[in-house]
């Protein structure tokens, strides 16, 4: 069987139709995030060695193009050319949007809390039935005063649906898009949903960079198969991503690794290393569920018969990200945090724990950003010593 044809076979069994590889979703004995199903590129070693991205994969018909109807290709705009010399400096530091509130109340404070960091990546939850669209989001967010860089799956969307959200966001002037393949909805909470993926992320991060927008792509070091994951990541920057995040995958050996390997590859892209803020036992519990997610066990441990776990659970995460930040190629970090249960089955119960996660974030941030001044200053003094 030729290339192209296993690649198809491959494809077609793949229950997000990936094209360039295999998602970050896959368990580490090889089973997809659907359960009860093998990842069908886990095995194949000689499709992953074939891959290659074409531009004319997210090209528009002529048709499309006669018609003014395909997404234009735009110059780089005001707010992503910002956050491209932002990243460029180093020191970067980003964090979720822990809030799955859809009160703009409560997504335009979190904003305000949030705007002393680098961004915040507002994504798409899996499995939430009321959700604000990525735009909407962003411009709660925007308008708070927080730069946004804006997740964007391809689990319910078409292209053209796509192509409207970068439009928009463009529009709206967001520092940039983190392009994401997106969860199956069978390995979340809304099971009956119908899957889309018309494109992955891959192509999806193609057409950001078309929008004029900055675009980040994420990439989890430890899911099967290991080694070809820093080859996805560094194929994924020759499409157009700028920036790479790396997911929730466990202790620093693994991050170590991964960059050693992208350093060697075409396109050895940026990173930033996601640090978990955890606040408690029970929150490393629910962050830990979610599909593809490792947490270093010395942070678990922190948290774990802390008289103040809030207070234990930052310091720890900021001591793991000064570590990490000391790797070539790490050149800032993602903050991700997972509100505790409501203490009341109120929604404004609800609200106050989410908010109170964004604290942790912004004080995680605070206290990181402290540090790395201090040790700035500590190098710069022991060099002219």
């Amino acid at each position: 069987m030729t290339a192209s044809l296993r690649l198809r076979e491959t494809t077609r069994r793949c229950p997000k139709r990936m094209v360039h590889g295999p998602c970050g979703g896959v368990a580490i004995d090889g089973g997809c995030e659907v359960p009860g199903i093998r990842c069908s590129f886990v095995d194949d070693a000689a499709v992953l060695r074939h891959l290659e991205f074409s531009t004319a994969e997210v090209d528009a018909p002529v048709a499309a193009r006669d018609s003014g109807d395909a997404l234009p290709v735009l110059p780089r705009g005001e707010a992503s050319t910002a956050f491209v010399a932002l990243v460029d400096a180093g020191a970067v530091i980003t964090a979720d949007l822990p809030v799955r509130s859809t009160d703009p109340a409560v997504i335009t404070e979190a904003g305000v809390r949030l705007q002393e960091l680098t961004a915040v990546i507002a994504g798409e939850p899996p499995g939430l039935r009321d959700a604000l669209s990525p735009t909407h989001k962003a411009l709660l967010l925007a308008a708070a005063g927080s730069r946004v860089v804006a997740g964007l799956t391809c689990r319910d969307r078409n292209r053209v649906a796509i192509e409207g959200e970068l439009a928009a966001l463009a529009d709206l002037g967001v520092s940039g898009v983190l392009a994401v393949t997106g969860d199956h909805p069978a390995s979340t909470a809304l099971p009956q949903a119908q899957p889309v993926f018309d494109l992955d992320a891959t192509r999806l991060a193609a057409l950001a960079r078309r929008a004029g927008l900055f675009v980040a792509v994420a990439e989890q070091p430890s899911a099967p198969p290991v080694d070809y994951r820093p080859t996805r990541l560094a194929r994924k920057a020759q499409a157009g991503a700028e920036l790479g995040i790396l997911n929730l995958c466990g202790g620093l050996d693994e991050i170590r690794r991964f960059t050693a390997a992208l350093a060697t590859t075409a396109a050895p892209v940026p990173v930033l290393v996601s640090v978990p803020v955890l606040t408690s036992v029970a929150t490393a519990r629910r962050l830990a569920a979610l599909p593809g997610v490792g947490l270093p066990d010395e942070l678990v441990r922190a948290v774990a018969g802390a008289d103040d776990p809030v207070d234990a659970g930052i310091a720890a995460a900021v001591a793991w990200a000064r570590r990490a930040l000391a790797i070539p190629g790490v050149v800032g970090i993602h903050l991700s945090a997972i509100a505790a249960a409501a203490s009341a089955p109120t929604v404004g119960a609800a609200n106050a724990a989410e908010l109170a996660a964004v604290d942790a974030l912004a004080s995680a941030a605070s206290r990181l950003r402290t540090a790395i001044s201090a040790d700035t200053i500590t190098a710069e003094t022991a060099g002219t010593a």
